[in-house]
């Protein structure tokens, strides 16, 4: 029988393509984000690209305390709870996060001088950080509620068009002006307010609800208990240059960033390879076929070890490519990156067969600790 890649697609069950085009989407961001890195490691100091980099891990963590992440497991838990006035639950969830973005605004105006000295990030940066967190939130929760009811096509393009649009603005705004790190900021902040305020209209449009007492408290209920999991995760992701820029300077961070995105081509690869075979580890586990899993596994670990050591192999090529000489040092930080990524890699095969098991409890407490120990 002749393959035909067409009808195979149009035989697909609507959450099968759903899955397929957010996969696609997601691979386009972060190979995006890998593709531009030559071009901004050109374009900016490496004291430029270090503050950049800071910026938007600083933007990771303040995020959580202003969202919650409601927008992620909260909305999806919600939807399933609140099932039949689901438009009701998702605008409620973005004004009980817009209330705690604003309460996060009200802190920064009396503390931001104490907030500037912790962040190292000056005045504009931090307003500019205020307002990437009232609008990045919407575009999130918008994406994940036409998710969850297999409507996929207008967050594809929207994703396509915002992917598309941050770097060419950023590039733009960056040969425009002499602050070359401020305009690269402003450009993605500019493009993500623009989409997440279409996104907050609409979910406004449809729930026409602010608030509702039992759903802030069901969402505060659920989210409130993983903020300690979340966050450890975000120091575990974020630290490294937070901590370096305190101590080295944005010079040293940006650097340590060049190396971590190299790294993050090992991190696609451990992802693709994860998304690909945890259906079937799961299809092997429910008919305690464990020898199969056992077996499969190992190949993995050996086929991720060796790109593990092909990337240590290559780092100074890699650097070439993704930077200049500036970014030299780059070189000895790729390997031990790498390394890690593999780790991560061996404790996800594990947390996934706990996660199968319903033992999530474990996979908390491991997190929390490994981010302390990172800290230390």
């Amino acid at each position: 029988m002749k393959w035909n890649p067409r009808r195979l697609y149009r035989e697909m069950s609507p959450a099968v393509r759903t899955s397929v085009w957010f996969t696609i989407c997601n691979f386009l961001q972060r190979g995006t984000a890998l593709i531009t890195t030559p071009i901004f490691t050109r374009l900016l100091t490496t004291e430029e690209y270090g503050i950049c980099n800071i910026y938007f891990s600083w933007f990771e963590i303040f995020v959580l305390f202003t969202s919650l992440k409601i927008q992620y497991e909260g909305l999806n838990n919600g939807l399933i709870r609140y099932e039949e006035d689901k438009d009701g639950y998702a605008s409620s969830a973005l004004g009980l996060i817009m209330a705690l973005t604003l309460g996060a605004a009200a802190v920064y105006g009396i503390f931001h001088t104490w907030i500037n000295r912790i962040t190292g990030l000056s005045n504009l940066l931090m307003m500019l950080m205020l307002i990437q967190l009232l609008f990045n939130p919407p575009l999130m929760l918008w994406t994940n509620r036409e998710r969850f009811d297999f409507r996929y096509r207008w967050p594809v393009v929207v994703t396509l068009i915002s992917t598309m649009l941050n770097p060419t603005l950023s590039v733009l705004a960056v040969l425009s002006t002499s602050y070359r790190a401020e305009a690269r900021i402003i450009a993605v902040v500019s493009v993500q307010c623009i989409f997440g305020l279409l996104c907050a209209i609409t979910i406004f449009r449809r729930g026409k609800t602010f608030y509702r007492r039992d759903y802030w408290r069901f969402a505060l209920r659920f989210n409130l208990p993983l903020l300690f999991y979340y966050l450890s995760q975000s120091l575990l992701n974020e630290s490294d240059r937070i901590m370096i820029n305190y101590f080295e300077g944005s010079g040293k961070a940006g650097i340590y960033s060049v190396a971590y995105t190299a790294a993050t081509i090992m991190l696609l690869l451990v992802s693709a390879i994860n998304a690909s075979f945890n259906p079937w580890m799961y299809r092997q586990l429910k008919a305690k076929r464990f020898q199969e899993v056992r077996r499969a596994v190992l190949g993995l670990y050996l086929l991720v070890g060796g790109a593990t050591l092909g990337m240590s192999a290559f780092a100074p090529d890699l650097i070439r490519i993704l930077a200049t000489e500036e970014y030299s040092q780059a070189i000895w930080i790729v390997p031990p990156v790498s390394a890690s990524v593999f780790f991560i890699f061996l404790y996800m095969m594990f947390a996934n067969v706990e996660m199968y098991y319903d033992e999530n409890k474990g996979i908390s407490k491991i997190s929390i600790l490994c981010s302390g120990a990172n800290l230390v």
